[in-house]
């Protein structure tokens, strides 16, 4: 087994269980304690466990999607920057794909000035404000329904997303640094974000720059997987170097020329 597989088996455990020994967890892996406590280690540099005395339990606020209350108040200004920039992407009579995060929220309200828009969204919250809007046709993904969170996950809806063609998808993450590219807590989430790229046109990513430097347990895409980057302000230099060696197109408030 993979370690990523296997890390992804641990969080399993520990979401279920509450917590876990390393003895546990090793029996149930079939490998050795010491292959578990590194396992551990790494998990908790992601922030995804917090470990204990001879175990781990599982570290809420990263190992699930944040509570949407929570995420909808955080970073709202530059949010609503990212939106108003994101909005541009979108054109009359477009089919688009919205993930469930509150960055995509914000670009809702902004979309009853088009006409024929189709929007598919994998968001309970980003649902119920598209019913708010005219002129837009609304769609939401089925399957289930993520604890603490927003959205809609699992099988059924990567059935639902794989039978729909966007124009364009609109996606944000949890983290984002040069080597892993762009990445969630979440494998379900990482799987449901490739598959609106898969069935997309165009991916633009919507990343505040608090999830710089940030690197969670699954990558959604890497720099040239995606069509363009919409932040709120200039990314460091590092950044800018990799992305002018992709196909990547950076958008930022002093950068808007696409």
């Amino acid at each position: 087994m993979l370690s990523l597989e296997r890390q992804e088996e641990i969080l399993e455990i520990l979401n279920k269980n509450k917590s876990a020994t390393v003895e546990e967890l090793a029996a149930e892996l079939f490998v050795s304690g010491a292959t578990v406590r590194r396992d551990l280690r790494s998990m908790e540099k992601q922030g995804l466990i917090k470990r204990s005395h001879g175990g781990a339990m599982p570290f809420k606020s990263s190992a699930e999607e944040s509570a949407f209350a929570i995420r909808e108040q955080e970073n709202t200004a530059a949010k609503r920057a990212i939106a108003n920039l994101a909005v541009r992407l979108i054109k009359n009579g477009d089919s688009v794909f919205l993930d469930s995060s509150s960055t995509t929220g914000l670009i809702i309200p902004m979309l009853n000035n088009f006409k024929y828009l189709s929007v598919t969204t994998t968001g309970l919250r980003n649902a119920l404000l598209l019913s708010q809007t005219n002129n837009v046709k609304i769609y939401i993904a089925g399957g289930q329904i993520q604890n603490h969170s927003n959205s809609i996950i699992g099988t059924d809806t990567m059935d639902y997303i794989s039978r729909i063609h966007a124009d364009i998808s609109l996606i944000s993450c949890t983290g984002l640094d040069i080597i892993n590219g762009f990445t969630d807590a979440s494998i379900e989430q990482a799987k449901l974000k490739q598959q609106m790229r898969k069935n997309s046109n165009k991916v633009a990513m919507l990343c505040d720059s608090t999830k710089f430097n940030k690197t969670f347990l699954c990558t959604d895409f890497h720099f040239n997987d995606i069509d363009y980057l919409i932040t709120e302000k200039t990314p460091p230099e590092e950044y800018l170097e990799k992305i002018a060696q992709t196909k990547c197109q950076l958008i930022t408030p002093d950068n808007t020329d696409f």
